[in-house]
Formats: C-alpha cells, structure tokens, sequence
C-alpha cells in the first residue's frame, strides 16, 4: 500500500433518488428494530437531547428580558421574578442534564448486549453449511466488527434519530424566538432586504456539512478493509495459543510489517479526507462569520432606531447561531445515515439469512430398545461451490448395535460421510433414510439429539470441567464423573481440588487449567459418553496420537457404548480389530465392505493395501 495516495477508490457516484429512498427505508427498518431492541434506552436519550436543547434558549430568553428591564423600568420585583424563573429553570435543567446521561448510560449497556444477542443468535441458528461458508464467515466478522468497533448500524441510529429530533427543534424554537423581531425588522428598516441573506448562509452551512461528512465516510468506507485486515493481526498475536510459532519462527515481525502496512493505508486515508475537507471546512466556517457580522449589523440598526430592545438583539444573534450549529448538524446527521445505509444493507442481508435445509416436521420416535436402522440410498454430495463430488454413489445400511468402522486414506470422503449422517450437510443426490423415512422429513433438533460424535478437530470450551462433559450449567454430578471415569480420567479427576468445578483454558479464567491433548481427547470422549445417545461417531478423534495409543482408547470406548450403534472413521486400520463390520472409502466411493478376516482375503482389495502398509505399527496390538 502506497503512503503516497489510496489505491482501488471507489468510483464516485451522484446520489439518485432510488439511492436516497432505498437509504430512507433501511433506517426506518433500523429504527423500528432499535426501538424493539431498548424502548427505554430511545425516550431516554430523546430526553436528554431535548434538556441539553432546552437549555440555551431558556438561559438566552429570560436574560434577554432581564436586560430589557435593566434598561427601561428596573421594576425590582419583576427583575427578582425573572431572575428567580431563569436561576429555577437552570437549576432543573441541569438536574435533568445528570440525571438523564446516567440513566442512559446504564440503559446503553442493556442496548449493546441485546445487539450483541441478535447477531449471535442469528450466528446459532444458521445451518452449517453456511456458518462454515468463508464468504458468510467474513460477512459475520465484518458486520460485528462495523458494530462494535465502528459503531455503524444499530448503534449509529441510536444516535443519529435523538440527534435529529433535538437538531429540528432547536431550529424551530430559533426561528420561533427571532420570528417577531425580523418582522419588526422588516417592516422599517432599508437594509431589511439583507436578511434574505441569512438563509443562504444557513443553506451553504449545512451544504458544506454534507459535503464534509460525506468525504468521512467515503474515506472510513476506503479504510475499513484495512481495519479489519490490522484486528486480525491483532487477534493471531494476542492469541496464546499462537505464541510458540510466533517466537519460534520470528513471525511477530511480519505481523508488525503487515499491520504497518494497514495503519499506514489508513493514515494516508485520513490524511487525503482532512486535504479533501479543508475547501468545505473553510467555507463553512466563513458562512458563519459572515451570517453573524450581518446579523449584529441588522439588529444593532434595528435597536438604535427603537424598533426592538436591545435585549432581543442579543436573542436574535444567539438564537440565530443556534440554528445555523442545528442546520450543520442536521447535514451532518442527514449525510451520516445515508452512508450507514451501506451498512445497514450489509447488516440486514446477514440478519434476513434463511436456512436451505428442511427441519420437518416428524417427530424422531422415541425407543426404548434404540432400533434405529440407517439407510443411505444413492448418495452423492458435492460442498458449495465445488464441481467434484466429495461422495459419489453411496449404498450402505447398518443397525442397531453394529460396530460399523470406516476406513480409507486421507480425504476419501469420511467425514463427510459422517456430516452428512448428522445432517451438517444434505445430500446433492440421493437420500438418507432412517426407519425407512427420509431423514429431511424429522424435527431437525431431534434428529441430531440422536448423535454424540467426536471430530477429529473437536473443540473444548473455557468453561468448568463438569460444563464441558455434561454440556450444561446444570447437570448431574454423579453422570459426569462416570463418563469421565469410563473415558480413563479417574486419577485426572481426583488431582483436580474442584473436581469438577475445575475451569478449562484461560480466555476466561486466568487461573484455567491448560490440558494435555491426551487428557482433551479422554474429555471428548467422556462427553459423547455422557450424552448418551444411541448413535456414537468418532470421527479419527485420536489420530495426533500413536497407534497403539490409539487402539488402547477405542478398545476403551468400545467397552463403554457396548449397547449402541458406533462408527469409527479412520485412515488407520487399529480401530478395526474390534469391528465386526468395516467400509472401505476411496476417492468418494464406497468401494469395500465385510469383516477383518473377509477383506483380508481380498489380495487386490484396498483394505488389503492399507492394512499391509500399516501392519507393523500395530500386529503386535491384539
């Protein structure tokens, strides 16, 4: 990236009608959606626009007729009443003026989590073939991050409507305030025609505040890519996880150059936009002086031939350059919510997002004796966006109680057997039946209660150990400690002086416990254990570990869902030893299946191949 000019600007575009109504009707969706969000947060915030509002046009009305007493009657007492009227009226002012930013304040909190949940609502019910999708990935990431960081979307309307309610206002109780001293003006005074140039520089005021706010956001749109690209940086090197590449290797200096890089695209940006505003800011800020020379000019004739009091010239000045800071302000607020737009378009085309995959409607039958018996029927499926397949014709049945294991080499579509049995994904061709019935047509969320499975690349959480077995905050004690027991971690658990109060992982707890990825695994393996539902599938969960090691945990768990359907995906053959049933994958084709002694008589076979090429890893095993 250049320091010496912005590369890829976006084409400049006029701003059409379309352009203004479609920005129009996306903040008055967002709108309507805040005010459902934080009622309360909205009318405070209107109220406390409204004191600070308030506030001068009280303190410049009652002053100005205080010094008209001053100069003609002095009667004591009235002074002393306006007198008291202004001191009074100051004082609930700006009692409303602390009270109300406090209330609001506490209420913003309730505002930012509730913003927070729809976007992570939103993220827990998408289907997987969409959480895993990099383009939704990098839609989610940005949109949090415009909404968090930038304060764009929901956040600036929030803002923006309050704002605008109090900037119209002001300029009605302005004009409301000068209204009969510009007639009285008018009426007799030969330069009257010059306050014919008071709204031209109100209207150059405000012209130039769009103008300046739209080069802002043209350059924070230029600018946030880079943002973004500068926090991902940020997160690798703040990551402990990612510490030891990070000094082994010297990567921190190249994190360093890369968000250089960014920082110095984003500096040049701000630098171009302050170039850019300075002809807009200078004449802005000569509208103003200008405006007010002539104003004090007009009204100080005015008030010298005695066509209004000296205290409404000061009015009149102080009320006129209050509207022109309201005008300036409504450009400004008008500008910035045309450019959240762009935002919002992107906010609300992740939050309309809508699930491809069919939930059903069949309630999953609930046996006693688990009989569930799976059917796959023709199955080919190819991921989004790919032409191959990654499964291509798959024919296979199996009960319950069988120990199905399915092996293969690396990528011949054994997880994604294993997604698609758990409906992560749905076939492209073919269908998946369950008791004879097209598992499309189940409840989803009973459907996948069927199945604990352990992937090769399964995630633990920061949460307490007892959380991460039972996934709950409130479980059984007494089955967690039995899951984690069968799963080999008895002496584990008894080391941990809060059992299983014992929190995993620091992202949360700095005192967290940092586990082995043997103990990780042994923990995995306890959750779908305790689980206990009547479909298990390993999903290659111990391939970082030798292969004896291996074999040793799946002859473990082999023991403990004796009475359950279980498929173990492997490119090892070790956990077929123990499986009266194996599927030999390959290339996406279900290309083998019999037992051990069956395939092994099968010389040309592929099972024959990879068992051969890894015998003298594990022979000695059984």
């Amino acid at each position: 990236m250049s320091k010496n000019k912005i590369e890829n600007k976006p084409e400049q575009k006029k701003m059409r009608f379309q352009d203004i109504r479609r920005a129009a009707a996306l903040e008055l969706r967002g709108a309507v959606l805040v005010w459902k969000v934080s009622k309360k947060y909205m009318v405070l915030s209107v109220l406390e626009n409204l004191s600070w509002m308030c506030f001068p046009y009280w303190d410049m009305f009652f002053m100005a007729r205080l010094l008209d007493e001053v100069m003609t009657d002095r009667d004591p007492s009235r002074l002393f009443g306006l007198a008291a009227v202004l001191l009074l009226g100051n004082l609930v002012l700006d009692f409303f003026r602390i009270l109300l930013p406090a209330l609001r304040w506490e209420e913003q909190f309730v505002f930012d989590l509730e913003e927070q949940l729809l976007i992570a609502r939103k993220i827990a019910q998408l289907d997987y073939v969409m959480v895993e999708s990099d383009e939704i990935h990098n839609l989610c990431q940005r949109i949090r991050r415009e909404t968090q960081n930038d304060r764009k979307n929901l956040n600036q309307i929030r803002e923006d409507i309050p704002r605008l309610i109090g900037a119209f206002i002001t300029i009605f109780m302005g004009i409301g305030l000068v209204w009969d001293s510009i007639v009285r003006v008018a009426a007799g005074n030969g330069a009257a025609w010059l306050l014919l140039l008071l709204p031209v520089g109100i209207w150059v005021s405000a012209g130039c505040a769009v103008k300046i706010e739209a080069l802002y956001l043209a350059c924070q749109d230029k600018i946030s890519e880079a943002c973004l690209h500068r926090d991902r940086y940020m997160d690798y090197l703040e990551n402990y996880e990612n510490g030891k590449e990070t000094r082994i290797y010297g990567l921190g200096h190249l994190m360093l150059s890369r968000m250089m890089k960014a920082h110095d695209f984003t500096a040049v940006g701000l630098e171009e936009d302050a170039r850019k505003s300075l002809p807009y800011n200078t004449a802005m800020n000569l509208s103003e002086t200008v405006s007010d020379v002539l104003l004090r000019c007009i009204f100080a004739c005015a008030a010298v031939a005695g066509r209004i009091s000296v205290g409404s010239v000061i009015q009149c000045r102080d009320s006129v350059d209050n509207m022109m800071r309201s005008c300036q302000e409504v450009g400004f607020i008008l500008s910035s919510m045309y450019g959240n737009s762009k935002y919002l378009e992107r906010y609300f085309s992740f939050l309309d997002l809508k699930g491809e995959m069919k939930t059903g409607c069949i309630p999953v039958e609930k046996r006693m004796d688990g009989a569930y018996r799976i059917e796959f029927e023709h199955v080919s499926f190819r991921y989004p966006g790919s032409s191959s397949y990654a499964l291509k014709d798959i024919n296979l049945k199996f009960e319950i109680g069988e120990k199905l294991a399915v092996v293969g080499m690396n990528g011949s579509g054994k997880t994604t057997f294993i997604k698609l049995l758990c409906r992560l994904y749905d076939p492209t061709e073919g269908r998946i039946l369950m008791n004879g019935i097209d598992i499309r047509r189940y409840e989803y969320e009973e459907y996948l209660r069927l199945f604990s499975v352990v992937f090769q690349d399964f995630k633990l959480f920061s949460f307490t150990l007892g959380e991460n077995v039972a996934v709950a905050e409130e479980y059984g004690e007494k089955e967690a400690v039995q899951a984690l027991e069968k799963a080999g971690l008895t002496e584990f658990l008894e080391k941990q002086p809060k059992g299983l109060s014992t929190v995993l992982y620091r992202e949360f707890d700095p005192k967290g416990l940092e586990i082995s990825g043997g103990e990780a695994q042994k923990i995995a393996l306890a959750r779908a254990v305790c689980k206990g539902a009547p479909f298990v599938l390993l999903d290659e969960p111990t391939a970082a570990l030798d292969p004896l090691a291996e074999y040793e945990i799946y002859k473990r768990f082999n023991d403990l869902v004796a009475d359950r359907t279980t498929v173990y995906i492997s490119h090892r053959m070790s956990s077929c030893r123990f499986c009266g049933d194996i599927a030999v994958f390959h290339e996406g084709r279900l290309i083998q299946r019999g037992s051990h002694e069956e395939l092994i008589e099968q010389k040309d076979g592929k099972y024959y191949e990879l068992w051969n090429a890894q015998a003298q890893y594990y022979t000695h095993a059984g």
